[in-house]
């Protein structure tokens, strides 16, 4: 509808809504082309991000398969991993059964460890079935669609 009446307007005020609005839409063209270029910017990164990481993952992977290949480290979690990762889910499903939707009370009776062994307990789990964390995540384009 405003379209109708710039050409009018241009000629009542002698030309001087026709620079002005040239210049409101090469304003708003570079904003968008800033944008997109933002955007390229944080793809380009994350991508860079994203390929480390994988190369990181094929280098510590190989270097598991060559570890856990070895007779002794297998003993070792036998004897060091698999107690403790036992015990962990047992204390785990006992909780989830305790819960107030289910029984409400201890079911299997497996208690807890005091304080600093329940960590040590949580560290040792962690550190032998536990590969690796799940989020590397797209952080730079996260960013900057929400700069938008």
């Amino acid at each position: 509808m405003i379209a109708l009446f710039l050409p009018l307007l241009n000629t009542m005020l002698g030309g001087l809504i026709k620079p002005f609005i040239a210049a409101w839409t090469d304003y708003e063209r570079s904003k968008l082309t800033t944008r997109e270029q933002g955007f390229e910017a944080g793809v380009r990164g994350d991508a860079a991000v994203m390929q480390a990481a994988l190369a990181n993952d094929l280098q510590l992977n190989a270097l598991k398969v060559q570890v856990y290949g070895q007779p002794i480290n297998r003993w070792i979690m036998l004897i060091a991993g698999v107690p403790p990762a036992l015990h962990f889910g047992l204390v785990f499903i006992d909780t989830i059964l305790a819960s107030k939707a289910l029984f409400g009370e201890s079911v299997l009776g497996v208690p807890k460890l005091p304080a600093p062994y329940d960590a040590y307990q949580t560290t040792i789990v962690f550190s032998f079935f536990i590969v690796q964390t799940v989020h590397l995540g797209t952080r730079n384009v996260s960013a900057w669609l929400e700069k938008k």
